[in-house]
């Protein structure tokens, strides 16, 4: 019989790679845009909206989606959503026009939004407080991981064989992790819904949709709110660094440098973030650690942005930004019982599509009417007033 995967360690590693995955399918149309554009007769302004209509597709799914992780576990429902993103995009591969690119994207967003709470839920069914954060940072970094690794597997493939090939096989890929979730992970959520009360695990006490009722909760409400800011910043860190540099004088090249160097910081960050998470009081690190992020950027401002002060400056944001991860998972986490944690995870993280829709065109609104410096002024405000959200969660706490 074949052992299943029910400790820390081994959930961690699973729904972790489950994360780098996730995120690689998050990447895989923008390095190809060039080639699918010629390939299908269309503009990259087109294929674009495929990154929107993924956003779209979390939004209304990721609350329903908390809903059924805690009717029928983390580990169905991720298995699920992993299998449905992974022939979404394997089937771009067979597309002959730009609409089916768009549809197959909405599609594939629909099976990323059980992610985050299946994947969490899952954690907290295997681990225990006392490495909790460690968890929820190795999680994250797999995330990271994957956002680096999309552009050049994606590339690479494409450049190996054609643009079919590459969707074909990073769908193949998904679809064979799907199989590995499903033999070697051990229904540890399930097992903790049925510990939890019978009928409040079973959803019949709390009804449907009770996640949306959480946000009565003034904590609950609030880390939605923290979701939404952060989000909107870094995504506005994402997406306008290169034209800024532009903006400057400078090369878009410069401007890649300077996304790298938040990215990387970022990563190594949260893994040290799981260490403080651990043993600190999680709203101190959110707090001072985005105060850190706001005023590096403002220093940078204020210094005058040369290519070697931009560069520091998003390196020392981007490590502020990765501290604060895993102690922002830990404060999820505790605003639930063990029957709830996909619902809390679900209605909290859904601050991450909502920014990640409204950053491109709020900040980029700034920036055609008035400036790229006034937009990155306005993410440094964002990464102030996320902090001064988790102050006063802190202080109602």
């Amino acid at each position: 019989m074949t052992r299943r995967a029910s400790g820390p360690l081994g959930v961690t590693a699973l729904v972790s790679v489950d994360h780098f995955v996730s995120h690689v399918y998050l990447l895989a149309l923008p390095p190809l845009f060039p080639v699918l554009a010629g390939a299908l007769d269309a503009s990259e302004t087109q294929l674009a909206l495929s990154v929107t209509l993924i956003f779209v597709a979390q939004f209304l799914c990721q609350v329903p989606a908390g809903e059924l992780v805690d009717r029928v576990g983390g580990k169905r429902v991720v298995v699920g959503g992993l299998a449905l993103t992974a022939v979404s995009v394997g089937l771009v591969g067979f597309a002959t026009s730009p609409l089916h690119v768009l549809a197959l994207a909405f599609l594939s967003g629909v099976g990323q939004a059980p992610f985050h709470p299946g994947n969490y839920a899952l954690l907290d069914a295997a681990g225990d407080d006392a490495t909790e954060g460690r968890q929820f940072s190795v999680h994250s970094f797999g995330g990271f991981v994957g956002f680096a690794a999309a552009p050049g597997l994606m590339v690479g493939l494409t450049a190996l064989a054609d643009w079919h090939t590459a969707f074909f096989a990073i769908g193949a890929a998904g679809l064979a992790y799907a199989a590995v979730l499903a033999v070697g992970l051990a229904p540890v959520h399930r097992g903790a819904l049925a510990d939890a009360d019978t009928e409040r695990a079973s959803g019949n006490a709390a009804g449907r949709f009770e996640s949306v009722r959480m946000l009565r909760d003034p904590l609950v409400a609030g880390m939605f709110a923290f979701f939404l800011l952060a989000t909107l910043a870094t995504t506005g860190v994402q997406t306008y660094t290169a034209t800024f540099a532009v903006d400057l004088g400078y090369t878009a090249a410069l401007g890649n440098t300077a996304l790298t160097a938040f990215l990387a910081a970022a990563a190594v960050c949260v893994l040290a973030g799981g260490w403080l998470a651990d043993r600190y009081d999680a709203f101190a690190i959110i707090v001072t650690s985005l105060l850190w992020a706001a005023g590096v950027l403002a220093a940078g401002f204020l210094l005058g942005l040369s290519p070697t002060v931009l560069t520091v400056a998003w390196l020392a944001a981007g490590a502020g930004y990765g501290l604060t991860l895993p102690a922002r998972d830990r404060i999820t986490n505790a605003l639930s019982d063990a029957g709830d944690t996909g619902k809390g995870f679900g209605i909290v993280y859904t601050g991450l599509p909502v920014g990640g829709a409204l950053a491109p065109v709020a900040l980029g609104a700034l920036s055609h009417t008035y400036s790229y410096t006034l937009a990155f002024e306005a993410v440094a405000a964002l990464f102030l007033v996320a902090a001064l959200v988790a102050l006063a969660l802190a202080r109602h706490r």
